[in-house]
């Protein structure tokens, strides 16, 4: 139950949100496709989401300056962001996906998986995998 209400709340905090966009967009924004839900790991009872755990897909679907999010193929939202460079949580200075009125996210991008952080304590790093 605690793992479930942890997953929403992450979720929900994904969702609601939205902002203008600061980011050149001139430049190729490496964020931009459609990414797969693979897991979320973290939260205050260090616990581990995954698409077969929660019943259910998620995909983000990246676009400039726009996230759009899916589940289960249905669109739940579709809002906008931008890219700036702030101090983590987890120490130096990192890219965030910046939205208002939400914590930021730190990501990364390793091949074709995107890490994104959250960043606030006892919140979740959720990995995704390209497809488009």
């Amino acid at each position: 139950m605690i793992k479930k209400i942890a997953f929403v709340l992450v979720f929900l905090q994904l969702l609601s949100c939205s902002s203008s966009s600061n980011m050149d967009t001139s430049k190729e924004n490496p964020l931009n496709g459609k990414w797969n839900w693979v897991s979320s790991t973290g939260g205050f009872i260090g616990s581990t989401l995954t698409p077969a755990s929660e019943k259910k897909t998620m995909t983000i679907e990246i676009s400039n300056s726009t996230i759009k999010k899916y589940e289960n193929g249905n669109l739940l939202s579709e809002n906008t962001f931008s890219i700036k460079n702030q101090n983590s949580i987890y120490g130096d200075n990192k890219k965030m996906i910046v939205i208002e009125n939400m914590p930021s996210q730190s990501f990364e991008i390793k091949d074709n998986k995107l890490y994104l952080n959250d960043e606030c304590h006892d919140c979740y790093q959720s990995e995704y995998i390209r497809i488009k």
